[in-house]
């Protein structure tokens, strides 16, 4: 038997309504399934938390919270367990469609608290790995301006780019390339866009791409914003503090362009680092 951690926590209350409120709107816990004695808010991590209604009469016995142990085979852990002299309580429960779990069982340890095993594949089954070679030797993420003179200025004089290419072709089309290291794409959902929007400004803004630039501390912020607003960037606010700890000011060009400058709270500052430190150029 092969206890994979503690993935799952369930707990009954009469405080039904209230404790449901506590955990979607104080805690901000997303929903994950709605059944009909129970709510479970999921983690990002796949873990969850389970809160039962008092009218849901297969947990009458949970007197406090219960710790899930998550195993491969609830089955064969009781069994093993059983031979140890554990105390179990009712018989092995399966999932159906609407369960976190595939399957459970509740047990009484030596404290005289309840716990329960618990099965859930998508936790325990090993990943099929994902070939991350890098397939190309550059990206590049190409912006349609009005004014190239204004936005070079942005660029290079605002934000420090070196410029690496510019051209002009013989009937005047122009364009002008800088060279970014590091840098990163990020991919959002409408939800997520949205979510961004009002956290960085309060209210939503159009348009389907935006700059983000990273610094390390609020003053760095300002600094650059000072040096921004010098080539015609505007700030749309002051400095906030999103929900997820990041501090922003956001900011627009002459053409409405979104920029947003930010520091990363201090572990994810080091993740990212650390994320930074191992890119390396396309083997060939």
């Amino acid at each position: 038997m092969k206890i994979h951690g503690i993935s799952w926590v369930g707990s009954r209350t009469s405080n039904y309504q209230a404790m449901r409120d506590f955990a979607a709107e104080t805690l901000g816990l997303e929903v994950e399934r709605e059944q009909q004695n129970a709510v479970v808010f999921g983690f990002p991590d796949g873990s969850a938390l389970e809160v039962f209604k008092p009218t849901d009469d297969d947990h009458s016995f949970f007197e406090h919270p219960v710790a899930g142990l998550i195993v491969d085979d609830v089955r064969e852990a009781r069994a093993e367990l059983e031979a140890k002299g554990v105390e179990f309580i009712g018989e092995v429960h399966d999932g159906v469609e609407d369960s976190w779990g595939t399957a459970w069982s509740h047990l009484r340890a030596p404290d005289g608290h309840v716990y329960v095993l618990i099965s859930r594949p998508a936790l325990t089954e090993p990943k099929k790995p994902v070939d991350t070679t890098r397939r190309f030797d550059e990206l590049r993420i190409c912006l349609k301006v009005k004014d190239l003179d204004e936005a070079v200025k942005v660029y290079r004089e605002g934000l420090g780019m070196e410029i690496v290419d510019e051209w002009t072709h013989p009937a005047g089309q122009r364009g002008v390339l800088f060279g970014v290291v590091p840098a990163a794409v990020e991919l959002f959902d409408e939800a997520q866009w949205e979510l961004v929007d009002d956290a960085e400004l309060g209210r939503q803004v159009a348009g389907d791409h935006a700059l983000r630039v990273e610094v390390r501390d609020v003053d760095e912020i300002e600094a650059l914003a000072k040096v921004l607003a010098d080539v015609g960037v505007s700030r749309d606010g002051e400095v906030t503090t999103t929900p997820w700890e990041q501090n922003c000011l956001r900011m627009s060009t002459s053409e409405g362009e979104q920029l947003t400058l930010f520091t990363l709270p201090a572990e994810e500052r080091v993740v990212r680092e650390e994320a930074r430190s191992v890119l390396s150029v396309r083997q060939a």
